[in-house]
């Protein structure tokens, strides 16, 4: 029925030839069409490849307008291995193509295709045959874009082996899937969105991609996303270009970007999203570590390349770690990633194209927000010896409002560790512009090591310690152009801990603690303020070498050889402390420089200052406190309270110094000396000032000072000063205090020291005075320099010169020389319990002797009294000699006064003498075997220099042993103690001396010993002088007893003489007297005639008186009546040849020719004489004799009757002798 329904309705029936003719069409086209386009699609794509292609199998469903392409495969250019290989191509096309006259294509699908590309090198690749053809220009002309509709393209499953035979890699890509849901131009569906999505493995790393675009109107809009995950890019390192000087060495990039791209009205594009990359490693050429970090994350909120313009809401860096290193030659590892310098390409810009300034090409850059986690920073630094090796960890950053250009300050903060055995934490935070920034750092137990070796170019020793505190930077871009930036260093509180300065494992210095707080440092202007300093514990060395360097100077390095010869000349530095304090402090000074060490520990050392500047123009109060020590002694304690000025240098304040240890300080000052100084404890309690001038310093010292437990050795001297001083040392000078109270000391510039002291006491002392082999005392060397020096007559003046000169020599050595002489005045000096002890070795055997118990006082005396003269102190001294005689000095004396002047009485008592002896054998050849002695002196220097001196002594019971043999000298000191002594055994001398100190060749001491040795000389050259006491006058002259010529008879002159020597020698028993008579025959010839003549007539006078009845006896001299009548009987009874008368009668002559004829006939012959020269002798003896003196005491000597000498006359020699 329905065919009939068919047959009768005609437009059925073409409806059904139209159907079969349809049905005709799809069976011829199914059956026709595949292998027709087969081969004309293996046609065409070789003559446009160039290479074997090869189709598997068309299908086509003509009923769909479907095809259906299987196993399509285009070889290598060789032919030998697929180049492309595609599973299956499916087009689905539309009917609507037909009416569009255009493609409309409903699907296209590409199914697993497979793509093997190779580099061949050098840009070429295996391709670039295929690449030729294409690119040939095409024969027809050119024409519109072709029209089309495209829908629902995916190709899947696709891959791609890129084999690079240059970098000897493969890529692949796996997974490939592509879709691009509608793609068209046709004018009805231009602004219909394109939404493509891409999808791929990249060598494991998987990518996809999304997008919706216009592509085909005016403003071209695409709106696009990109996805990467883990996508690993070493296998692409390979094409960096060798220009980049870098290596990236590994990396894992996560992108989630969103593109927006507009061409109209001006071309825009935009970038938001997230790129992350991973294990990110790079290196420098060499393959040094240069970078890496665990990952990094941006999150753009808006990037546009064209307007310049980036911004980020988010920058995240996890566990960044930077390699920074600097060569020996000083050149940075990131020196060499800076680009090659060159002028920019000049850009041609079109016609009437304005040309964009630097300004409009600088980039726009902001930054939310920037994190930095678990980062790590280590820097390697070749330019220090040893290398310099640090490492940042743990580093947090946080910054935000970050923006280039900055118009607002950005804000960071961070945190990181300092790698070492103590590990050091940083923290910092602040703000910043290009124009200025603020920042704080703070640092807890970071460790100095890691400034070790760049502290190695300046310092010798090592440095450690640890430093903790908050620091603050200021910076800022001057306002004005030209003036000077602003770069403040700010430290609210700083902390350096224990630090300690050693070589090797020996220490050298350390300190437990400096604390710095509220200090500010400006750079540029080179100023300090420190509101406090505070140093806990310090021990420090104060150290110089035998090289005369300091410990500093052998610490420090010579400067570095690059070092500009020349530098700019700076301000200095200005500091100012508002409060510093040191405490604990040790200071070991040593100085090896000088002939001998000097060292001193410094110990308990407390510095208080507040105010304190460099500039010093305003006085800061100042305490300084310690302890300080030499050898195994007690400290002294030293205290000052004052103010300290720098500029200049002024010091005022109140002194406080106990036990210091002076003689510590003996090298300095002991080469001017020839002693060593054992021990010298210091003091002084007072007040002290001291001010620099352009003249000069200004000083001024009140107060109590003292000098304790004194002790000093004499030392062996060198070359000539030791052939006359001390060869041995031994102690010398000690006292256990000198006290100098109310001591006052002025200087100044241009005028006179002026040294005042109160009172001054000397207790306890002791002194060793020693005469040397050469006759120099001991004390004339104590001072190098040739100094006058005057020596005391006795050892009771030398002891009294000794303690005075200690007492002057103490407040002088506080006073600098100066053009004008000091002036210096004293009060009462008082001498305590003093000892010197005398040894002569200029004398053998030596001679020893000691003063002990020595007390005294000294009143007040100045080198220049007020009233103009001199000022005379009363002096009091007594002790005891040798343990019993007694020593007591008087008087007046000014020990400073010049010219000198004194008044000064000494007495020694009971001293014994035969310690002496020494002296006795030296100067007279005996021994002393017993005797006293007891002084008594007077000396007075008037200020002209005369002295005039009074020497009393008196020797008791002396007595001298036997000569000794090999003596150097033999004085007949037994004859002279036996001239001097009385019968009592007691010898009292008198030695009066006078002169001028002005004189060079007067010396006291040389004078007095000259007499003593003229008495002991003239025991032998004149005797009787020395008993010109006993004689009442007169001396030599009595040892001539005169007679008249030619008679043996004693004058009255002469027996008073005689007197005198009886009643001496009744004194002095141990004397005996030889008496020698003399007669000259020359001189006394006529005087014998008329003695001879005299004694007739006087033996006529007794002849008659005996005739008379009388006696001869009683008769006297005849008189000048009867001598007449006395000679002419005498003449008578004379036989000699007389003037006879003519009888042959004697004749009566005048008396006068009497005398001549029997002068003339008396014999004088030699033993005449010498029987004259024997009764002068004779007479004196018994006249001696009648004076009670005993016989054996007196002998007759020889009669000497020989030739006369000058000026002889007749006489009797006495001479005396010891029993």
């Amino acid at each position: 029925m329905n065919l009939e329904v068919i047959r009768r309705n005609r437009w059925a029936k073409r409806g059904v030839w139209a159907a079969s003719a349809v049905l005709a069409l799809w069976l011829v086209g199914w059956v026709a069409v595949p292998p027709l386009v087969k081969s004309q699609m293996i046609k065409a794509a070789r003559e446009q490849l160039g290479r074997q292609v090869s189709i598997g199998a068309v299908d086509f469903r003509p009923w769909t307008l479907e095809v259906t392409v299987s196993d399509v495969a285009v070889l290598s250019q060789d032919g030998s291995t697929e180049q492309l290989r595609i599973k299956r191509i499916y087009i689905d096309a539309e009917l609507e193509s037909l009416l569009r006259l255009a493609p409309v294509v409903n699907a296209v699908s590409i199914d697993e295709p497979v793509v093997k590309l190779t580099h061949l090198g050098g840009g070429r690749y295996d391709i670039d045959d295929i690449l030729v053809r294409l690119s040939q220009p095409s024969a027809r002309p050119a024409q519109d874009p072709a029209r089309f509709a495209l829908y629902n393209l995916a190709v899947s499953g696709g891959s791609l082996d890129f084999i690079d035979k240059a970098v000897g890699k493969t890529q692949r890509v796996r997974d490939l899937n592509l879709s691009l849901p509608f793609l068209s131009n046709l004018d009805s569906q231009r602004e219909v969105k394109v939404e493509p999505r891409l999808a791929l493995t990249v060598n494991g790393s998987r990518f996809d991609s999304a997008a919706a675009a216009t592509p085909f109107t005016r403003s071209r809009k695409t709106d696009a996303s990109l996805k990467f995950s883990k996508f690993d890019l070493r296998p692409f390192l390979g094409y960096v270009p060798a220009a980049i000087p870098v290596k990236v060495q590994s990396a894992l990039l996560d992108i989630d970007l969103k593109l927006a791209f507009e061409q109209s009205p001006r071309l825009a594009v935009k970038i938001s999203g997230i790129v992350q990359a991973g294990g990110v490693k790079v290196t420098d050429l060499q393959g040094r570590d240069l970078l890496a970090f665990d990952s990094v994350r941006l999150a753009l909120d808006d990037l546009r390349p064209f307007e310049r313009m980036v911004r980020l809401s988010d920058v995240q860096l996890v566990g960044p770690h930077v390699e920074l290193s600097r060569d020996q030659s000083g050149r940075l590892n990131l020196s060499g990633l800076e680009p090659a310098s060159r002028e920019p390409a000049a850009s041609m810009p079109g016609k009437g194209a304005p040309v964009k300034t630097q300004a409009s090409d600088a980039w726009k850059v902001t930054l939310a927000k920037l994190a930095v986690r678990g980062g790590s920073v280590k820097w390697s630094d070749a330019t220090t010896s040893p290398k310099a090796d640090m490492t940042l960890r743990e580093l947090v950053v946080d910054a935000s409002g970050l923006a280039l250009p900055m118009a607002q300050p950005m804000l960071f903060n961070g945190l990181a560790t300092l790698d070492g055995k103590q590990p050091g934490r940083l923290g910092f935070g602040g703000s910043a512009t290009d124009q200025a920034a603020t920042a704080t750092l703070t640092v807890t137990a970071l460790p100095l090591t890691a400034a070790a070796p760049y502290l190695a170019n300046f310092l010798h020793p090592s440095l450690s310690g640890s430093v903790s505190g908050e620091l603050g930077v200021l910076w800022k871009t001057p306002d004005v152009p030209g003036h000077t930036q602003d770069l403040q260093l700010s430290v609210k509180q700083l902390s350096l801990d224990k630090l300690a300065l050693s070589e090797g494992k020996a220490p050298l210095a350390a300190v437990q603690k400096i604390e710095l707080a509220d200090a500010v440092f400006d750079l540029p202007r080179r100023g300090a303020t420190i509101g406090k300093l505070v140093i806990s514990q310090p021990k420090v060395p104060v150290q110089r070498g035998d090289d005369r360097r300091w410990m500093f100077e052998r610490w420090l390095k010579p400067a570095l050889a690059g070092a500009p010869a020349n530098a700019q000349p700076q301000s200095p530095w200005t500091l100012a402390i508002a409060d510093m304090a040191l405490s604990g402090g040790n200071v070991q000074f040593q100085d090896l420089s000088g002939s001998r060490p000097v060292n001193v520990d410094i110990t308990a050392l407390q510095v208080q200052a507040k105010n304190l500047s460099l500039d010093g123009k305003k006085a800061s109060p100042l305490s300084v406190s310690a302890r300080v020590a030499a050898g195994h002694a007690d400290p002294g304690r030293l205290d000052f309270r004052g103010a300290l000025a720098l500029a200049p240098l002024t010091a005022v304040g109140q002194v406080n110094a106990v036990g210091l240890p002076l003689h510590a300080f003996e090298p300095y000052f002991g080469d001017a000396l020839n002693i060593e100084i054992l021990r010298a404890d210091a003091g002084f309690k007072g007040r002290v000032r001291y001010a620099q001038s352009a003249n000069g310093p200004v000083i001024r010292v009140i107060g109590d000072a003292a000098l304790e437990d004194f002790k000093a050795n004499s030392v062996p001297l060198q070359g000539s000063a030791a052939a006359r001083g001390l060869q041995a040392p031994e102690e010398l000078l000690s006292w256990r205090a000198l006290s100098l109270r109310g001591l006052d000391v002025s200087m100044a510039p241009g005028t006179s020291t002026l040294v005042d002291v109160k009172e001054t006491g000397l207790s306890d002392f002791f002194a060793r005075i020693v005469i040397s082999e050469t006759g120099r005392i001991n004390l004339q060397d104590v001072v190098k320099a040739s100094v006058p020096a005057g020596t005391s007559s006795t050892m009771a003046a030398t002891a009294t010169s000794t303690a005075t000169a200690v007492v002057a020599s103490a407040a002088t050595s506080t006073v600098t020389a100066s053009a004008t002489p000091p002036i210096i005045s004293f009060g009462p000096v008082t001498l305590v319990n003093g000892k010197v002890r005398f040894s002569d070795r200029f004398v053998r055997p030596n001679y020893s002797a000691d003063l002990s118990g020595l007390n005294g006082k000294l009143s007040a005396f100045a080198s220049t009294p007020p009233q103009g003269t001199v000022q005379l102190a009363d002096i009091e001294l007594r002790g005891r000699a040798e343990g019993t005689a007694s020593l007591e000095v008087l008087g007046k004396i000014n020990p400073l006064a010049k010219p000198l002047a004194l008044d000064i009485k000494g007495k020694v008592r009971d001293l014994e003498l035969a310690p002496l002896s020494p002296y006795a054998i030296k100067y007279a050849g005996h021994g002393i075997e017993r005797g006293k002695l007891s002084l008594d002196v007077a000396y007075v220097v008037k200020p002209d220099g005369q002295l005039t001196a009074s020497n009393k002594l008196v020797l008791n019971q002396l007595s001298f042993g036997e000569p000794v043999a090999g003596a150097p000298t033999s004085l007949p000191v037994k004859l002279a103690v036996a001239l001097l002594a009385d019968r009592n055994g007691v010898i009292d001398i008198d030695l009066p001396v006078s002169g001028s100190l002005n004189d060079p060749q007067f010396s006291l001491g040389p004078v007095i010993f000259k007499v003593i040795v003229n008495l002991i000389v003239k025991a032998i050259t004149a005797p009787f002088s020395l008993l010109a006491g006993a004689f009442g006058g007169g001396g030599d002259e009595l040892s001539i007893v005169s007679f008249p010529p030619g008679t043996a008879v004693l004058e009255p002159e002469a027996q008073k003489g005689l007197d005198k020597v009886a009643k001496a020698l009744a004194d002095r028993p141990a004397l005996r007297m030889t008496v020698n008579g003399t007669a000259s025959l020359e001189v006394e010839r006529d005087a014998v005639k008329r003695e001879r003549l005299r004694q007739l007539v006087q033996a006529e006078r007794r002849r008659e008186n005996v005739i008379a009845g009388g006696t001869s006896t009683a008769v006297m001299g005849p008189g000048d009546a009867e001598y007449p009548a006395l000679l002419k009987e005498v003449y008578r009874r004379a036989d000699i040849k007389k003037p006879r008368n003519m009888i042959g009668m004697a004749k009566d002559i005048p008396p006068a020719e009497m005398e001549a004829l029997l002068l003339a006939n008396v014999a004088v012959t030699d033993d005449v004489v010498r029987e004259l020269a024997v009764q002068r002798g004779v007479a004196v003896r018994d006249y001696l004799v009648s004076k009670q003196l005993p016989p054996e005491r007196l002998f007759l000597g020889a009669a000497k009757a020989g030739p006369p000498e000058a000026k002889w006359s007749p006489s009797a020699e006495l001479n005396l002798a010891t029993q």
